[in-house]
């Protein structure tokens, strides 16, 4: 992460790329600064800024992160977000999440190079905000129930405020008669993604994208008010915002009082693609969405150059721990060892303990040649495999071979190619060599009960048949 420090007129940018320095941190709020054991710290923030170290340590502080209920789900780019506020709440502290259900009818331009394209009818952001509610409030449920053991300490509660009980009593006129003169425009303009977007975009930038900066600032000035919140947390496209923001404080409160800013990385690929729905590529923290299964294979899957990284932000584990797991991963890469407690960890926070149970019960089932686990699958859980194995649905009767099977999966480009690979034994049905071609289908053999069959041509490409419609007659003959 980058903590960006925003006193008075000074902005001092600490680099720290992970949220979490121990697994179980005590009750002195001064952990917050062992951040700086993971390394990633341009300067030594405890010395760096005797002020904001004694401002931390010397009583709770509040800390918000804003959501715009932009989609039903969060991604998994705004799960770092809410693990810097779960650390903060370990080190003592209160932690808001900010519903943004009046902010989302404007459009944040951060990191954007196009206004946002969206057409969110008023039950849309009703629906959203109270999904996206309910996952924030699950997270931080399974973060205490799974990952704090401090029985002397009791987290504080998680606060959740909508901002459109801020504006839902003013009227235009009034917010910018009333709060207009303390914005000036050579400081809004100066903002590198206005500035950015007026002199690179085609289509320029609307007022509505350029004034979102000022309803984010009163965002947090009504925070400050109501919950004395001293504290924003956001990606590192926020700066400007956060800025904006500090400044208004400043003014609102005749520069008697500060404000702090402190920004998360924008999490990446291997090819340097953020971790976000704009771009088509998330993983959604709604199971409804993406399964667990989905978010457990995702991680398990995380490149070598990545997994470390993954580990330090994602994860609660302390950096000794996450040191062993990758001497062991470079001993062993075949074992994937980081990549499993990345995924297990993650999984987990996200989705409880069931939601991991049944993510390594359908691992286990497609990957690890467990007949008997791919017999039990649930149907829920077959749903979740069908999103990531390629598969058909088909109708069972009589005649259908494996070959007839095969070429309706789309496992080969032709006959001939089918043939000579499930002849040479290259072709596996349910976990079990079927090297005849022409071998029939039997119901409760290669037909299972909860009406699936998984195919695996070689020793990496699977394929999974849903049947719909079964021959009674064939069914009563096995």
């Amino acid at each position: 992460m980058i903590n960006t420090i925003i006193k008075h007129s000074l902005i001092r940018y600490y680099s720290i790329r992970n949220t979490i320095s121990k697994r179980y941190l005590s009750s002195d709020s001064s952990d917050i600064f062992k951040l700086q054991e993971r390394g990633y710290f341009c300067d030594n923030l405890s010395e760096t800024d005797d002020h904001l170290r004694k401002l931390v340590t010397s009583k709770k502080q509040t800390i918000y992160c804003g959501f715009d209920p932009t989609a039903k789900s969060l991604h998994i780019g705004n799960l770092v977000g809410l693990i810097g506020l779960l650390h903060w709440q370990r080190a003592g502290h209160q932690p808001i999440a900010l519903l943004g259900s009046a902010t989302v009818l404007i459009g944040d331009p951060s990191g954007r190079l196009q206004e946002r394209k969206q057409n969110l009818s008023n039950e849309d952001i009703v629906l959203n905000t109270e999904n996206i509610e309910g996952l924030i409030r699950l997270i931080f449920q399974n973060h205490e129930k799974y990952f704090w053991k401090d029985q002397q300490k009791k987290l504080l509660p998680l606060t959740v405020v909508n901002n459109l009980s801020f504006y839902e009593n003013m009227n235009t006129i009034t917010f910018v008669a009333t709060y207009g003169p303390h914005f000036r425009m050579n400081q809004l303009l100066s903002r590198k993604v206005i500035k950015t977007r007026i002199e690179t975009s085609h289509d320029g930038l609307g007022y509505n994208e350029f004034s979102y900066q000022l309803y984010q600032a009163y965002d947090w000035y009504c925070l400050f008010k109501q919950y004395g919140c001293h504290f924003q947390l956001g990606g590192v496209d926020q700066i400007g915002n956060m800025r904006t923001g500090h400044d208004f404080i400043s003014r609102m409160t005749n520069f008697e009082e500060d404000s702090y800013g402190v920004t998360v990385p924008l999490i990446t690929n291997e090819s340097g693609e953020k971790l976000g729905k704009s771009v088509g590529n998330a993983l959604w923290l709604d199971e409804n969405l993406s399964t667990p299964y989905e978010c457990y294979q995702y991680f398990r899957n995380t490149p070598d150059s990545k997994v470390e990284e993954y580990l330090k932000i994602f994860t609660f584990l302390p950096l000794n721990e996450i040191q062993q797991l990758m001497e062991i991963h470079r001993t062993k890469p075949h074992e994937y060892a980081a990549q499993i407690k990345l995924a297990k960890q993650i999984t987990l926070l996200v989705h409880g303990e069931k939601g991991l149970e049944s993510a390594i019960r359908s691992t286990q089932a497609m990957f690890a040649q467990n007949i008997d686990l791919l017999h039990n699958l649930t149907e829920k859980e077959i749903d979740g495999l069908s999103v990531s194995v390629p598969t058909i649905q088909m109708s069972l009767n009589p005649e259908l071979t494996l070959l007839d099977v095969c070429m309706s999966a789309k496992c080969f480009s032709n006959k001939l190619v089918a043939l000579k690979v499930i002849n040479d034994g290259g072709v596996y049905v349910n976990h079990k060599k079927l090297s005849n071609p022409h071998a029939i289908l039997v119901f409760g053999i290669h037909i299972l009960p909860n009406k699936i069959t998984v195919l695996r041509v070689g020793k990496k490409n699977y394929y999974m048949i849903r049947w719909t419609h079964m021959d009674i007659s064939l069914r009563q003959e096995v």
